[in-house]
């Protein structure tokens, strides 16, 4: 395997993952906006609650780039919805704002949505072989463990 960053082949095949790559997430936020009220950035902010219980607002804003304010709006809209709640502080912070979490709601809307992903991507995949799938999944798990720039 070669990794000449200068081969011509390198960089067509590099253009054509990040073609696929768009095209998935094209496709993906397609899904979001039809079938589901929430939009990719409430769906993001809840995964995040999911992966990260007890992660504050200002945490949030720092870790997506997104402005205080932005951040504040989004966490009140999908209070107000139900789907995140806060708790307690027990470590005395809140100057830092309260912690929040997923509310047993948005629980079941993230692990409904993400079911219906699943099942969309397994019907893609449904003419693959386990190996190509394991393979899939191994290089995808590499490319987004590598280094951010």
């Amino acid at each position: 395997m070669t990794r000449n960053p200068q081969s011509a082949d390198r960089i067509s095949a590099i253009e054509r993952v990040h073609t696929a790559l768009t095209t998935i997430a094209r496709r993906g936020s397609a899904r979001v906006r039809r079938d589901t009220p929430l939009s990719s950035v409430d769906q993001s902010l809840l995964r995040l609650l999911a992966d990260h219980p007890g992660t504050r607002a200002v945490d949030i804003a720092d870790h997506f780039g997104f402005n205080r304010s932005t951040v504040s709006r989004q966490i009140g809209a999908l209070s107000a919805a139900g789907l995140i709640e806060e708790t307690s502080d027990d470590a005395g912070e809140s100057r830092r704002g309260q912690p929040l979490r997923l509310s047993s709601a948005g629980e079941s809307l993230l692990a409904e949505r993400a079911s219906e992903i699943r099942a969309v991507t397994a019907a893609r995949m449904r003419d693959w072989t386990a190996e190509e799938v394991a393979v899939f999944a191994a290089l995808l798990e590499r490319y987004n463990g590598g280094p951010e720039e």
